[in-house]
């Protein structure tokens, strides 16, 4: 770890950066896959997220080990591969602080190094949890009047289009259903009177005004979009013609039917969650429309660090915590073992490191812990163990050999991913294994093929000899 702190220290300096230690900005998005412009999303519209990628190394295969919010926030801050299970032997809700409990977290290494930290919105899976709290300056809450799975009073007279499944549509306005409704909502309104805006400002405010000038920061702004309940200004809507929406393509004469092994309890089991493609369109535009209104609030928090005269002095991550079923197979979720969940955004810019790159090597979310402290030069504590990679090498080669893949899980399904393959496999004999190369929907399983019979044997022994962690 020195010797990469001391490389990246006298590469920066040999660019004309500035000697100083590195800022840092997190931005963490809520169920964002890569539906954007700079992955090749050809309706999104996130000229911002663009622009950040343009200056930066955009990662075109980023996993996450677990495609729901909890395992991958856990393991994005402790650096230890997660899956789902609770090992606490009581309550679930002392899962995720048993998790974080595991080992001192990257924001508490910063602080002791010296930097101011705050953090506002979701990094973690809701509030800062106490024991968690003395890592930051400003352990930011995670909810901001107006909570971003309810409506206000006020607001609810200034919605103009909703749509969505009825049932949760009747449930949000009752009070009774949250981040889970099935819904979207144009409101006419300012962009702060909603969550991501007025969190926005005030990680605008710290930028500005509310810290330690005398030390580098590290601040993480949590967006809850593009979480459910899509719920955006009627000017990002209107961004977006009435016919948006493109749903994924469906081989000709395939039965509509959720397999099995997809279907869910929380929700409908019917294909497009029992909507017409219309009516499945407007939910995917309405997933746009909310990705673009998180998009312009990041622009307006990098916008405050270019106005800082900090900007090349700081180091910026787009993450998103898992990606998203956006009618693929006919869902409309995450928490599934398809690619499509378990790949997600990552656009890493540092200073003194090349830009607008795009590098296809495989790595993941518990590699963020070990690339910041390398790419801020920060020594990386003795009682803690990474089990991710660095990812600071590949921001100067991203054509470099990588000989890495992705571990994942979901449910009692244990896989692999690589730029070629995902391998699942069921535990129960039951194996997927998808090229995605040919086959990017996952349409053909080849697991009973003959010809991938060696394949799968040796993903099935590099699985033996991956550790997850149950305490």
């Amino acid at each position: 770890m020195k010797t990469i702190a001391l490389t990246l220290l006298l590469l920066f300096t040999g660019v004309g950066a500035s000697a100083e230690r590195p800022n840092i900005l997190f931005l963490a998005f809520d169920d964002l896959r890569p539906e954007i412009g700079a992955y090749g999303a050809p309706e999104a519209i996130t000229p911002n997220i663009d622009q950040l990628a343009a200056e930066s190394t955009l990662f075109n295969n980023a996993f996450v080990n677990y495609p729901l919010c909890l395992p991958s926030r856990a393991s994005l801050l402790t650096g230890i591969r997660f899956n789902n299970r609770n090992f606490t032997g009581g309550d679930k809700k002392e899962l995720y602080p048993a998790m974080l409990a595991m080992q001192t977290t990257w924001p508490a290494v910063f602080r002791d190094a010296g930097y101011w930290t705050a953090t506002r919105g979701k990094l973690y899976h809701g509030n800062v949890p106490k024991e968690q709290r003395p890592a930051w300056d400003v352990p930011g809450q995670f909810y901001i009047v107006p909570q971003p799975y309810r409506i206000e009073p006020e607001l609810k007279e200034k919605i103009v289009v909703q749509g969505g499944i009825q049932k949760d549509l009747d449930a949000f306005f009752e009070g009774k259903a949250g981040p889970g409704a099935v819904i979207y909502l144009s409101i006419d309104c300012e962009d702060n009177k909603l969550h991501d805006g007025a969190m926005a400002d005030e990680v605008i405010g710290f930028i500005e005004s509310e810290r330690d000038k005398s030390k580098p920061f590290l601040i993480s702004a949590g967006f809850t979009l593009p979480h459910l309940p899509w719920i955006a200004p009627k000017k990002y809507f209107d961004m977006y013609p009435e016919d948006a929406g493109e749903l994924a393509p469906v081989p000709e004469g395939t039965e509509r039917i959720i397999k099995k092994h997809d279907q869910r309890p929380i929700s409908s089991n019917l294909w497009n969650e029992g909507l017409t493609d219309a009516e499945a369109r407007r939910l995917k535009r309405a997933y746009l429309a909310t990705t673009t209104y998180a998009d312009a609030q990041m622009g307006r928090i990098i916008d405050a660090i270019k106005k800082s005269g900090e900007y090349d002095n700081t180091i910026i991550v787009l993450w998103g915590d898992h990606g998203y079923h956006l009618s693929e197979h006919g869902l409309w979720q995450k928490n599934k073992q398809y690619r499509v969940n378990m790949r997600c955004p990552l656009i890493i810019k540092a200073p003194g490191m090349p830009a607008g790159q795009v590098t296809n090597r495989v790595v993941q979310n518990t590699d963020l812990y070990p690339t910041l402290l390398a790419l801020a030069g920060v020594e990386q504590p003795d009682d803690v163990v990474l089990q991710g990679k660095d990812l600071s090498p590949l921001l100067q080669d991203p054509d470099m050999d990588w000989p890495h893949v992705a571990h994942v899980a979901c449910w009692s399904r244990y896989g692999i991913n690589t730029e070629q393959y995902r391998f699942t496999d069921f535990g129960s004999g039951e194996y997927e294994l998808y090229d995605i190369t040919q086959d990017p929907d996952e349409w053909n399983n080849l697991a009973d093929d003959p010809e991938y019979a060696q394949v799968i044997n040796t993903f099935k022994k590099q699985l033996d000899e991956v550790t997850w962690n149950k305490k």
